[in-house]
């Protein structure tokens, strides 16, 4: 994102700042552009949206932009959170609730294992046997929704939409679930560092 000497706050807070807005729009749609260019999930009309969401968000937050590095590339930093926040929220708007309460058969992808990764796969198999079988067994259904959404990246705020909830209740069903896990897993005789070490990059 290029820029020359402007004192971008200054004209974005200005009365008419449209011209100024205007410009940074241009900056922000080329610089998505080169950030997202590999996605094949991701339009000219994507571009746009997320352009226009990072600057309605690039604009509520001129405040918090400190001065420690060149506002180019603050704003850049905000309109790709932005732009990843919003794909994040479109592969899971869809997302059923069945689809996530079905025995936790989902974590079969191993979510949090890198896919490279040959050693230690036995290990893995047998942990990965014991947490499927604790999810389907030990939690509830509404824990099984929770705790599988959060371990295959689901939005938080979505599931506590899926769970038709709030977002203390659905922390609540976090912890029992993430709890009655922990206990399980002890009981099997593997340890919080067992688990680490065997999926560790």
């Amino acid at each position: 994102m290029g820029e020359t000497e402007i004192n971008w706050p200054e004209l974005l807070r200005a009365a008419d700042n449209a011209s100024a807005v205007e410009q940074l729009r241009g900056l922000v749609l080329a610089a998505l552009r080169v950030a997202l260019r590999d996605r094949s999930d991701v339009s000219e009309a994507h571009l746009e949206d997320f352009t226009q969401e990072s600057i309605v968000r690039i604009l509520a937050q001129l405040d918090r932009f400190s001065g420690r590095s060149r506002f180019t590339t603050w704003a850049h930093a905000v309109a790709i959170n932005t732009a990843f926040t919003e794909l994040r929220r479109k592969r899971w708007q869809d997302v059923s609730l069945d689809a996530l309460t079905e025995g936790g058969r989902q974590l079969a992808e191993h979510p949090f294992a890198p896919a490279e990764s040959t050693e230690s796969s036995e290990e893995r198999t047998v942990l990965l046997d014991v947490l499927h079988r604790a999810i389907a067994e030990k939690l509830s259904e509404r824990q099984r929704t929770a705790i599988v959404g959060e371990l295959q990246g689901l939005p938080f705020d979505q599931v506590v939409a899926l769970l038709g909830t709030n977002r203390n209740a659905a922390y609540k069903l976090l912890h029992d679930a993430r709890k009655a896990l922990k206990q399980h897993l002890a009981a099997a005789g593997i340890s919080a560092e067992t688990i680490r070490s065997t999926f560790a990059p």
